[in-house]
Formats: structure tokens, C-alpha cells, sequence
């Protein structure tokens, strides 16, 4: 499914605890793993008036640290590339994807009690708006004692117990096709859910709403009955509500282990991917999140 991974790292504490899960990607069919590291502007001068020592000094420093990477993933078997790139390391970060033709992007974001470790959330929310493949926003608990900064993976079993939640879109149903396949990485059970938007359904009778849950909830059951038949035990949910809060609440309270949705959409997905929504739900969220993006007119099928 996801044979060949692009990981971004600057090497802190939380981007080196992510890339120890990178191995578990192995049962997704991962194979080769791209790593690149982005000398942002500011961290040397400027191209045409820097001092090229400089930019070597920083270019053989980086260049050492995905050495040590690169042998440590070849050591379990992958095939590994690296790449040093200069400039904003979103533009960077997109274009290596499209250069390599990976299949997936694995990148950090930054918790609620996280100051600048990592590529600073604004990178990682910048990738997952401008992905063409499927970005997995991995999630770490991050501890600060003394100064020190210690991470810890907020979600092991990745895979095992999965959330999609969908508007019934075609961008959701991009997401949904990923979910099909999850049974060969071992998904146990998948939780479907449609959040009736609360600001929609304020101005309609008690009998329209009915009639609408009743509508969506025969959607979700056949949604449900499409993932029985490719192996994995499915469940429906439907909930009234804000539909980010009510996502976020579902999780918390199915204790799933990944979020998988399609980018782009209506309801509970548009306020999902859209301002700063989208930084307050992979902000907040303390599980793995798969964003699958939707190509315009086109969704990938098995």
C-alpha cells in the first residue's frame, strides 16, 4: 500500500521519535524510505551573499545525520535515499515528494505542549494542504523536565482500531478506499462516523431531522457492510454536534489508535481541513492522523 515513504526530519527529539515507527510502516508494504532534512533560509545566509564554509559546515552536519539514519533503516532492511535541500522547507518537503513519486509522507506535528521542536506546525499543516499523496500526521506525547525535552509515541498498533469520518463525499470516499485496504496492516475493527452538523439542523423540524439521521444512518450502515466484505469488523456512528468537537470527543472516547480522512469536503471534513481548523484538530488530536487527498474528478479504487 505504502511502498515507498517520504520522511522529513530536522532531527530533534520529537522528529527522531517518529522516525522509530517508521519499521512498523513495513506491514503497509513499505520498502524504500526518502529522508530529507530542509536547511531553512535563516539558518545560513541567503544563497548569494552567504559564506560558502558556512553552508558547507551545516550541509556536512546534516549530511552526517542522515548517514547515521540511512544505515540504521538499511540495517532492517530498507532501501534508503537522502536529500539536503535549501529554502522553505514545505515548498522543499512537496517537491521531493513529487520528485521521488513517493507514496505516503510521514511527518510530525507539534502538540499543545510543544514550542519549536520539529518542523514548526505550520510545515507540516502546509504539506498536508498541498500533498498530492496521503500524508500520516504521527502524534507524540511530549514531557519537558529540567530543560530537557523527552517524546514519547502517543499510539502504538497504528492500525489496530481506526476512525474514518466522512461526509459522504467523493474527497471522503478517497479516504474510505485507504480504509478498505487496512485489514492486510492489521485493522481490527473500523469506526465509521457522520457528525450531523448542529449549525445545519438548527432551523429544521424535529421530523427533517429525523428523516436525515435516518437517511445518513442507512449511508453508514452500507459504508459498514462494504468493509465486512473486504474482512474487517466495521461499526456506525452518528452524532449531533460541532462536527470538530464531536470528532475529536469520538476518538477520545473509542480510544482509536488512527484518523483517517479524505481533505477535502463538506461538513465534518471541510471544517476539518479548512483555517485553523485544520491546526486545531492535528494540534489537538492525540492520535496519528491519515489525510488522503482527493484528486479532483478522479478517486483511486482497488
Amino acid at each position: 500500500m505504502f511502498e515507498k515513504v517520504l520522511f522529513p526530519t530536522d532531527f530533534s527529539a520529537y522528529a527522531n521519535t517518529v522516525f522509530t515507527c517508521l519499521p512498523d510502516l513495513k506491514s503497509a508494504g513499505l520498502r524504500t524510505v526518502v529522508l530529507v532534512s530542509v536547511i531553512k533560509y535563516g539558518d545560513v545566509p541567503m544563497p548569494d551573499t552567504m559564506n560558502r564554509e558556512d553552508f558547507k559546515r551545516v550541509a556536512w552536519s546534516v549530511q552526517e545525520q542522515l548517514n547515521i539514519a540511512r544505515m540504521a533503516l538499511e540495517g532492517q532492511g530498507f532501501r534508503v535515499f537522502t536529500h539536503i535541500r535549501y529554502g522553505s522547507p514545505a515548498e522543499q518537503i512537496l517537491r521531493v515528494a513529487e520528485e521521488e513519486r513517493v507514496s505516503l509522507t510521514v511527518i510530525g506535528a507539534q502538540g499543545k505542549t510543544l514550542g519549536q521542536e520539529l518542523l514548526l506546525g505550520s510545515v507540516a499543516y502546509e504539506v498536508v494542504r498541498g500533498a498530492s499523496v496521503p500524508v500520516l500526521i504521527e502524534k507524540a506525547l511530549v514531557i519537558r523536565d529540567m530543560g530537557h525535552v523527552q517524546c514519547h509515541l502517543a499510539c502504538e498498533a497504528m492500525f489496530k482500531r481506526v476512525m474514518h469520518p466522512t461526509d459522504f463525499s467523493e474527497c471522503a470516499d478517497a479516504a474510505f478506499q485507504i480504509v478498505k485496504r487496512l485489514r492486510s496492516v492489521g485493522a481490527q475493527e473500523v469506526i465509521v462516523l457522520h457528525v450531523q452538523d448542529e449549525r445545519a439542523m438548527q432551523h429544521r423540524t424535529p421530523e427533517q431531522i429525523a428523516a436525515f439521521d435516518q437517511h445518513d444512518t442507512e449511508k453508514l450502515e452500507k459504508l459498514c457492510q462494504t468493509l465486512k466484505m473486504y474482512g474487517l469488523q466495521a461499526r456506525a456512528l452518528l452524532r449531533h454536534g460541532h462536527p470538530v468537537r464531536e470528532t475529536l470527543r469520538v476518538a477520545e472516547e473509542e480510544d482509536v489508535s488512527l484518523i483517517v480522512l479524505g481533505s477535502r469536503g463538506r461538513s465534518a471534513i471541510r471544517e476539518i481541513l479548512t483555517g485553523s481548523t485544520l491546526e486545531n484538530i492535528l494540534r489537538l488530536s492525540h492520535r496519528p492522523v491519515l489525510v488522503v487527498r482527493h484528486a479532483s474528478g478522479h478517486v483511486t479504487r482497488n
